[in-house]
């Protein structure tokens, strides 16, 4: 017990003392991918100090200080600190906000989580009492009237996830613009709707939310280009819906280039499909029975909550489900290659917290389907993770690029990721907010995840 209780400390604790001790880090000999538009850059000494990058150039030319940790980087790759765009923490439970750090992810997107609780974890990262990425949220699911009715209907003792806990109701125009009005007085980011009652209703949401000064981001809850449009909703999940393959394709590839002017954002989690969906049923029962990570390496690693929801989520994994994403995941890989043609911004995010969807891990998956699937270049797929999602989030003036004056969210790799971008998994060390944690701290926080309380107890409940 004292064993455990010490490597739960630590990590909780080294990022505060890290922060503390190490006033300056210098990466030497590195190639700098610095995600501003320019080359990559060899032969380059990165300094940080006091939690920001101090100087970039030449390692002949940039000194460090006598006290400075070095870090030799002869040989690795330097890229910003990965964005996780489509997050559910309070599903995956506080002890996963350390694998995101592991695997190099120093921001994420929180769509929808029990408000209270994430908030707390973001509080307890910020003052380094938690190691953990930079969060971002949206407080509760938006859901219509009649999805949290059908809820209702399951036997208590049926249900997993507390859902009340998590998801507004939402059945009217009036109730769109309470609920807006009631949230906008939290400390929120964004707004995230998951289903809405009816078209007047969607409009309102959107109307009240942006009379605030939020934007209105989630699932794509209509088929008609005009309605999303006219709505004005800032951000779409998962992808548009496969009933727009019956338009012309110069239908719409206007409406493409129209959410490319307004600068909507999409996340399109494709390694939803292909992990929670076409993998075999077989898979997905050892999944969530082993423990000893036989199946996959992260499965000891998972929260008692996210394995029951994942249980649930199995029993869900019917072969109507997988025979009508079988269809559509063709025409969808089409539209996305048509709105990345059309200049819109598509970002990385892998919907945390579904069925074998693993916290940091998937995203870089999610990369790789990217470049594989739709076309990108590893470049642009890197862009989808760093500079993109720190643009449109309005974090670009300190994070999302290398550069002079940023604060330090780095990615020191082992191999290029430009000439494979599967090499975004090769991680030598992460620096989170200036400070630097070497593989071996990554093993630890690693460790540590396993000793914490959610990992035996589910702890969200109704």
């Amino acid at each position: 017990m004292i064993r455990r209780f010490a490597l739960f400390t630590v990590a909780l604790g080294c990022l505060a003392a890290c922060a503390t001790r190490q006033t300056s880090i210098a990466i030497r000999n590195v190639t700098v991918i610095p995600m501003t538009g320019a080359g990559a850059s060899a032969g380059q000494t990165v300094l940080v100090r006091d939690g920001r990058i101090a100087e970039i150039g030449p390692a002949a030319e940039v000194g460090a200080p006598a006290d400075a940790i070095a870090v030799d980087g002869t040989g690795k790759f330097l890229i910003p600190g990965l964005f996780e765009m489509h997050a559910h923490t309070s599903k995956t439970r506080a002890s996963a906000l350390g694998l995101y750090v592991e695997h190099g992810v120093t921001t994420i997107r929180d769509q929808g989580s029990e408000h209270a609780e994430v908030l707390r974890w973001r509080q307890e990262i910020r003052t380094g009492a938690r190691v953990g990425p930079r969060m971002l949220i949206a407080g509760p699911y938006l859901e219509s009237l009649r999805n949290i009715e059908r809820m209702r209907r399951d036997p208590p003792e049926e249900r997993v996830e507390p859902f009340e806990r998590a998801r507004v109701p939402v059945g009217s125009p009036n109730d769109a613009r309470r609920v807006i009005d009631s949230l906008a007085g939290l400390e929120l980011d964004h707004f995230k709707v998951r289903t809405v009652q009816d078209r007047e209703t969607y409009f309102a949401l959107a109307a009240a939310a942006h009379a605030h000064g939020k934007r209105l981001v989630g699932h794509v809850v209509t088929a008609s280009p005009a309605d999303f449009l006219q709505a004005g909703q800032d951000g779409a999940e998962h992808g548009f819906p496969i009933a727009l393959d019956s338009l012309p394709r110069e239908e719409r590839m206007a409406f493409w280039r129209q959410l490319a002017a307004r600068d909507v954002g999409v996340v399109p989690t494709m390694v939803v499909v292909t992990e929670s969906v076409f993998r075999p049923l077989e898979y997905f029962r050892a999944l969530v029975s082993d423990t000893a990570g036989t199946t996959h390496p992260l499965r000891p690693y998972l929260s008692r909550f996210m394995i029951l929801d994942w249980r649930e989520q199995v029993e869900e994994a019917t072969p109507q489900r997988r025979e009508y994403f079988q269809r559509a995941w063709p025409i969808a890989l089409q539209h996305l290659r048509e709105i990345r043609d059309a200049g819109v911004r598509i970002m990385a995010g892998s919907d945390v917290a579904v069925l074998n969807i693993f916290p940091g891990a998937s995203l870089h998956e999610e990369l790789r389907l990217f470049v594989d699937s739709v076309g990108m270049t590893p470049m642009e797929a890197l862009a989808s993770a760093t500079r993109k999602p720190a643009e449109w989030l309005g974090l670009a003036d300190s994070v999302g690029t290398i550069e002079m004056g940023k604060v330090a969210d780095l990615v020191l790799l082992d191999a290029n990721p430009l000439d494979d971008i599967t090499n975004t998994r090769r991680i030598a060390a992460v620096v989170l907010r200036g400070a630097l944690f070497q593989r071996k701290d990554l093993d630890a926080i690693r460790a540590s995840v396993a000793t914490m309380p959610d990992q035996r107890v589910n702890d969200w409940v109704r």
